[in-house]
């Protein structure tokens, strides 16, 4: 795991500014056109946060079955 920090340290130190910038407006542009699909799919903060409920509790409730066997 080390190695690959190490290599993407190397990677960071390697580029220039005139390779950076353009590889910076890509990387927002493709975060903000994931934010955008998340949205229009209903995957927003509050979505996600009531997803990670149903599945915590379905968790619980499946451990709970499974002792009561």
């Amino acid at each position: 795991m080390f190695a690959i920090l190490g290599d993407a340290a190397a990677a960071y130190n390697a580029i220039s500014w005139a390779d950076a910038i353009p590889f910076l407006i890509c990387i927002i542009g493709l975060y903000y056109i994931k934010v955008r699909i998340d949205a229009s799919v209903g995957l927003g903060k509050k979505k996600s946060k009531e997803l990670k409920r149903i599945i915590v509790d379905a968790i619980v409730e499946g451990h709970q079955q499974a002792h009561r066997s």
